[in-house]
C-alpha cells in the first residue's frame, strides 16, 4: 500500500471541511488526488464527524464579541473604529499616536481562539517574510506585534478604492488590461522574494481612487483567513481553508504542492473574467464543491466562442468578442492550462505577452497543437481511439501530402513571426538598454555609436525589402534618432559630426512621419520621434534659422499631445511621454529665448517644471521604471532631478538675458544641488559631470556679478578643475579640449578678484589661444559674439594685471562687437559688452574719454530699452556719467 503524502491529505482535508456538510465526502472522491490522499482524507472526515465540533475546539472561532474597542493602543497605533469582522479576525481604522508622524493604517487583529500554538507560530514567519515586501501595487506591512491581551495583529497600508472587477466595470479592454498588468508587476515582485499568494480574486486586489492597483494580504493566507467579503460559496470556517475553489488551480484542489504557476492560473481566471464577465468553466455550478470539480474536468471555454452573458447582452459583446479572438485566447488558454508545466513560466512572462499584444507585437502563447489535443482525446478515449485507427488511416493517407505542406507553411510562418519578433527583442534591449547604459561611461560615446551604426547596417534589409515589417521600420526610425541624438549631443558630439548628424536626424524624420500614423501608439516609438525633432531643432537654432527650429520643435509637441493618450495604459508610456512633452515645451522656451523672445520662454520654463517635480515625487513610477530598466541605466529619479536642472538653469540664463541678476542666481542657487545629487548618485556618468561644471561656470558669473569674489572663486574652480578631468579623460577631439575658451574669462576674473593675477593671466592666455584657433570657425552670430565678447573681457582681465597688448585687444573687442548691435538675438548682450570693454579702455586713455564715455552711456541706454539694467551695469553707467 502506498503511503500518502501527509502535506496532500491536509490541504485536501482543510479544504473539505470548508463545504458544507454534506458536500464533504462528494468534494474529496472526486478530488482527483491519488487514492490513498482520498482514503486518508475521507478517514479523516468520519472522524471530525463523529467527534463533533470539539475536534477543532482550539481553532475555532468563539463568539466573544468585538476583540478590541475604539481607543485602545496597538503599539503606535490607536484604534478608531471597526470596518470590517470575519471568522477569524476584525479589520480596524488605526491612526498613528506616538506622534512620529500623522497617518492612517488597517489594522487586522485575530480573535480570542484563533491564537493557537500553530497559528502563532505561522503569524511569525510571514511577519517576515512580508517584511520583504515593498511594491507600488501591494499594500504595504507597517508593523506587526501582539496586543497586551497576546492576539497576534497586522498594520497594514489603508486602501481605499474599488474591488478590481467593479473598477473595471465601464471600462474598455486597454483599460482593464492596464490594471491588470498593475497586478501582475505585483505578484511577480512577490515571487521574486519567493511568496505565493494563493488566492488571487478580485475581492484581494483593490483600486484606489488614482487608479493605482493594491494587492491585498499577500501570504497573510498562509497564517490567517483575509477578513474581506467573500461570495457565500467561498466562506469558510476559520483557518481551515487554503483556497478560494472559484479562482484555484487543479493542483490546488487535488492538495498538491502550490508553485508560482498556481498564482498564474488563478491570474488568468481573474482576467479571464475581467475581459469577459464570466467564468472560463463551471459556469453552471452553484457550490464550491461544483466549482473545483469543474476547475479539474472541464477545459475553458475558448474567449472569443463564449455566448452573451445570461440576460440581454451588453452593447459591446461582439466588438469585445473579436477584440479576444487571436492574441488573447491564447493567451489567457496558456495561463490556464491544467499542467502547471504548460502554463507560462512565469509572471513577467505572462504580462510580457500582454504588452506585445497591445503593442501590436507578436506574442509567445499560441493555439494548442493538433498533437497535443489528439494526445489529450486519447488519453481519455483510449477505447474509441483504438477501434477507429484503422478506418483514419486509410483517409490520412489520401490527405498526408496536402495536409503535411499547409502545416509546413503555417510552421514556417510562425517560426518567421516568432524569430521577427525575437529579433525585435533583442534589438531594442541592446540598443535603448544594454547600449544606453555605456554612452556617458569614459569612452563611452564611441562604442555606443559603434553598436548604434552596425545595428542599422544589419537591419537594413529587413527594413528596406519589398515587404518591410512596419513594427522594424518603426524601430529602426527610433534607433536612427537615437544616433543623430548621441552624435549631436552637447554633451558628447563635436563639430565634426555635424554633417553625419544631419543625415541621421533627417533620415529619422522621414521615415518616423511615414509611419506615424500608424505607429504612434507605441509610445517608445513616438517619444524618439519627438526626440529627433528637437535636435533638428537645436541644429537649426544654432545654424542661426530660429523660425525652422521652431517649426520643429512645434511639430515634435503635436506629434507627443497624439500620441500620450493612446499611452495611458502603461504607467511607464504614461510618464514617458509626459516627460518627453515637459523636456520640448523647455525646448521651444530654449528656442524663444535665443530668438529674443524672453517672456514667452519664461512661460514655457513655467510650464515645464511642475512636470518635473511631479515626476520626480512619484515613487510608484521610479520604482516600476527601474524594475523594468536594463543593467546600468540610469535611474529614474536621477534623470528627472537632471532634467528638474535643466529647467531651472534654462530660466536662468533667460533671466541674465534680461539682466535679473538676483533671479538668475537664485535659480541657479537650487540648480546646483541637484547636479551635486547625480554625480554622488553615478558618478561616472559624463553628463551629470557636465552639467554640475557649466552650472558651476555659470554661477561663477553672476556671483562676479553680484560681487561675490570668494564664491565666485569656488565656483569657477569647481567648472575648470572638472573640466580638466574630463578633457583628459575624453581626449583632444573631445568638447571639453575646447571649453577652457569659454570658461576662461568667469575663472581669471575670479581668481584675480582673489589677489591671483598671474594665475589669472595663464589662464586668460590659454583662452585666447583657443579663441583665436576657431575664429574663423563661426557659423552664427551668436558664436561670433562670444568670440568677440570674451576677447574683449580677456583683453579688460590682461590691462587690469598691466600685461602688455591690453589696448590692442580692447580695441579689436570695439570693432567687432559693435556690428552685432542690430542682432535680434545678440545686439543687447553685445551692447553691454561693448560698454564694459569701453569702460576698461578710458581708464588708460583719457583723450578718447567723451568720444568713449559718450558712446558707453549710449550703449547702456539701448541695452535699458530692451529690459531694466542689472545693480552692476547701473554701478557701470553711475560711474562713466561721474
Amino acid at each position: 500500500m502506498n503511503t500518502p503524502n501527509w502535506s496532500a491529505v491536509k490541504a485536501l482535508f482543510e479544504a473539505a471541511l470548508a463545504q458544507s456538510a454534506e458536500e464533504r465526502e462528494r468534494f474529496v472522491i472526486h478530488s482527483g488526488a491519488e487514492a490513498a490522499v482520498v482514503a486518508e482524507a475521507l478517514s479523516l472526515l468520519r472522524h471530525h464527524a463523529a467527534t463533533g465540533d470539539s475536534f477543532m475546539a482550539e481553532a475555532a472561532p468563539r463568539h466573544e464579541g468585538p476583540a478590541a474597542q475604539p481607543g485602545q493602543r496597538l503599539g503606535a497605533w490607536e484604534l478608531q473604529e471597526l470596518l470590517g469582522s470575519g471568522g477569524m479576525g476584525e479589520v480596524w481604522l488605526a491612526r498613528r499616536a506616538d506622534g512620529a508622524y500623522e497617518g492612517e493604517a488597517a489594522i487586522k487583529l485575530l480573535k480570542r481562539g484563533m491564537d493557537s500554538a500553530a497559528v502563532l507560530a505561522r503569524f511569525a514567519q510571514e511577519r517576515q517574510a512580508l517584511a520583504r515586501l515593498d511594491h507600488p501595487h501591494v499594500a504595504r506591512l507597517f508593523d506587526a506585534g501582539l496586543s497586551p491581551q497576546g492576539l497576534p495583529f497586522f498594520v497594514m497600508e489603508r486602501v481605499q478604492g474599488q474591488t478590481l472587477d467593479r473598477a473595471c466595470a465601464g471600462l474598455d479592454l486597454e483599460a482593464r488590461l492596464a490594471l491588470f498588468l498593475q497586478l501582475t508587476d505585483a505578484v511577480a515582485h512577490a515571487h521574486r522574494h519567493l511568496l505565493v499568494h494563493r488566492d488571487l480574486k478580485p475581492s484581494n486586489v483593490l483600486v484606489n481612487n488614482e487608479g493605482q492597483v493594491k494587492l491585498l494580504d499577500f501570504g497573510i493566507a498562509k497564517a490567517l483567513d483575509p477578513l474581506e467579503g467573500a461570495d457565500a460559496a467561498e466562506q469558510t470556517q476559520a483557518g481551515q481553508r487554503a483556497f478560494t475553489p472559484s479562482h484555484a488551480s487543479p493542483e490546488q484542489i487535488r492538495g498538491e504542492p502550490v508553485s508560482t504557476a498556481t498564482d498564474i492560473y488563478s491570474l488568468g481566471v481573474l482576467l479571464y473574467q475581467l475581459l469577459t464577465g464570466q467564468r472560463p468553466y463551471g459556469r453552471s455550478a452553484h457550490s464550491a464543491a461544483e466549482q473545483a470539480q469543474a476547475a479539474l474536468h472541464e477545459n475553458p471555454t475558448r474567449p472569443s466562442s463564449l455566448s452573451p452573458p445570461p440576460g440581454s447582452a451588453p452593447p459591446h459583446w461582439l466588438a469585445t468578442r473579436q477584440r479576444l479572438r487571436g492574441d488573447l485566447d491564447n493567451i489567457l488558454l496558456k495561463a490556464l492550462e491544467k499542467e502547471p508545466e504548460r502554463r507560462y513560466a512565469s509572471v513577467e512572462q505572462f504580462a510580457a505577452d500582454l504588452r506585445a499584444h497591445l503593442a501590436g507585437y507578436p506574442v509567445s502563447a499560441h493555439a494548442p497543437s493538433r498533437r497535443y489535443l489528439w494526445a489529450k482525446f486519447a488519453r481519455r478515449n483510449r477505447l474509441a481511439v483504438g477501434l477507429g485507427l484503422g478506418a483514419a488511416l486509410a483517409l490520412s493517407t489520401g490527405l498526408a501530402v496536402a495536409s503535411w505542406q499547409a502545416h509546413v507553411a503555417r510552421q514556417a510562418r510562425a517560426a518567421a513571426e516568432l524569430r521577427l519578433s525575437a529579433v525585435k527583442g533583442i534589438t531594442a534591449d541592446l540598443v535603448f538598454r544594454f547600449g544606453d547604459a555605456i554612452t556617458y561611461l569614459p569612452g563611452g560615446r564611441k562604442a555606443q555609436d559603434a553598436l548604434l551604426a552596425q545595428t542599422l547596417e544589419a537591419l537594413a534589409p529587413l527594413v528596406e525589402g519589398e515587404q518591410p515589417d512596419g513594427a522594424l521600420q518603426a524601430l529602426s526610425a527610433s534607433i536612427l534618432a537615437r544616433r543623430a541624438e548621441l552624435l549631436g549631443n552637447d554633451t558628447t558630439g563635436t563639430a565634426e559630426l555635424a554633417a553625419e548628424t544631419d543625415t541621421m536626424a533627417r533620415r529619422a524624420i522621414e521615415l518616423g512621419e511615414r509611419l506615424w500614423a500608424e505607429h504612434k501608439g507605441d509610445w517608445r516609438f513616438a517619444q524618439w520621434h519627438a526626440r529627433v525633432l528637437q535636435v533638428q531643432s537645436v541644429r537649426q537654432r544654432n545654424a542661426g534659422q530660429s523660425s525652422q527650429a521652431q517649426a520643429s520643435i512645434r511639430l515634435a509637441i503635436e506629434r507627443l499631445e497624439q500620441a500620450r493618450p493612446l499611452a495611458q495604459h502603461d504607467v511607464l508610456g504614461r510618464a514617458g511621454l509626459g516627460v518627453e512633452l515637459a523636456n520640448t515645451t523647455l525646448s521651444l522656451g530654449q528656442t524663444l529665448s535665443s530668438a529674443g523672445q524672453e517672456a514667452e520662454a519664461l512661460a514655457l520654463y513655467a510650464k515645464a517644471e511642475p512636470v518635473y517635480r511631479e515626476l520626480l515625487a512619484d515613487t510608484a513610477m521610479h520604482t516600476e521604471y527601474d524594475r523594468r530598466a536594463g543593467p546600468g541605466e540610469i535611474k529614474s529619479e536621477v534623470y528627472m532631478r537632471h532634467q528638474l536642472g535643466v529647467a531651472l538653469a534654462s530660466r536662468a540664463l533667460t533671466l541674465l538675458r534680461l539682466d535679473r541678476v538676483d533671479e538668475a542666481h537664485a535659480q541657479l542657487q537650487a540648480t546646483l544641488p541637484l547636479r551635486r545629487a547625480n554625480v554622488e548618485a553615478e558618478p561616472a556618468n559624463i553628463a551629470w559631470r557636465d552639467g554640475l561644471l557649466q552650472e558651476a561656470h555659470t554661477l561663477a558669473g553672476v556671483q562676479l556679478r553680484r560681487g561675490e569674489w570668494a564664491a565666485a572663486l569656488e565656483s569657477s574652480t569647481l567648472a575648470w578643475e572638472e573640466n580638466e578631468r574630463l578633457s583628459k579623460q575624453e581626449g583632444p577631439k573631445s568638447k571639453w579640449a575646447q571649453m577652457p575658451r569659454t570658461l576662461a574669462l568667469s575663472h581669471a576674473r575670479a581668481l584675480w578678484r582673489n589677489g591671483r593675477p598671474q594665475e589669472a593671466l595663464k589662464v586668460i592666455e590659454r583662452g585666447q589661444v583657443l579663441w583665436r584657433a576657431a575664429s574663423g570657425q563661426g557659423r552664427n552670430p551668436g558664436a561670433e559674439l562670444r568670440r568677440a565678447s570674451l576677447d574683449a573681457l580677456h583683453g579688460a582681465v590682461l590691462q587690469a594685471t598691466r600685461q602688455a597688448g591690453a589696448e590692442a585687444a580692447l580695441r579689436a573687442a570695439l570693432q567687432a562687437l559693435q556690428p552685432l548691435f542690430t542682432d535680434p538675438q545678440v545686439g543687447r548682450p553685445a551692447r553691454l559688452a561693448w560698454a564694459e570693454a569701453a569702460q576698461w579702455l578710458l581708464a588708460q586713455h583719457p583723450a578718447d574719454a567723451a568720444s568713449l564715455r559718450e558712446a558707453a552711456l549710449n550703449a547702456l541706454d539701448q541695452a535699458a530699452t530692451k529690459a531694466p539694467l542689472a545693480a552692476d551695469h547701473q554701478a557701470m553707467r553711475a560711474a562713466l556719467q561721474g
